[in-house]
């Protein structure tokens, strides 16, 4: 009997080594279950696009606040000549995925395009959300 066995005495490694992936299993299936998405900066723009493969627009729904976005929706399965499927890693159901925004956004000018399973949102910066500032004070050498 090695060191490991003695300190758990009623779990053999297998059982061990399960107990211990668990987390992990349920991780990568609630990622699963959500759809990628992508934040990006298009200029004064703050892109956002997800992905939806199997989506329709009519099933799609966009919550857009200042700091927020929310994507909500519904992938169906296509029963129509469908026969046997052995395996399947396709997503269905319902899904929700938010994301902080960070920088405030003008939601009245949000856009949303939908194309070939690619959601994208288009989210202008809110006006005066940026400016340069003036430095004041002194340097070390005195100037202004």
């Amino acid at each position: 009997m090695d060191h490991q066995d003695s300190l758990m005495p009623w779990l053999n490694r297998d059982e061990m080594s399960r107990l211990m992936a668990w987390p992990q299993r349920l991780l990568t299936q609630a990622m699963h279950d959500m759809p990628s998405l992508e934040l990006a900066e298009d200029g004064d723009d703050l892109v956002v696009r997800v992905e939806v493969p199997g989506a329709e627009p009519d099933d799609l729904d966009i919550d857009v606040s200042s700091h927020t976005l929310t994507v909500r929706g519904e992938i169906r399965q296509q029963e129509e000549g469908r026969g046997a499927v052995y395996h399947s890693e396709r997503r269905y159901g319902r899904f929700q995925r938010s994301v902080s925004l960070p920088v405030a956004i003008d939601p009245d000018r949000a856009t949303a395009q939908f194309q070939q399973g690619l959601l994208e949102v288009r989210l202008p910066r809110q006006e005066g959300a940026r400016r340069k500032l003036r430095i004041q004070g002194t340097g070390s050498s005195g100037k202004h």
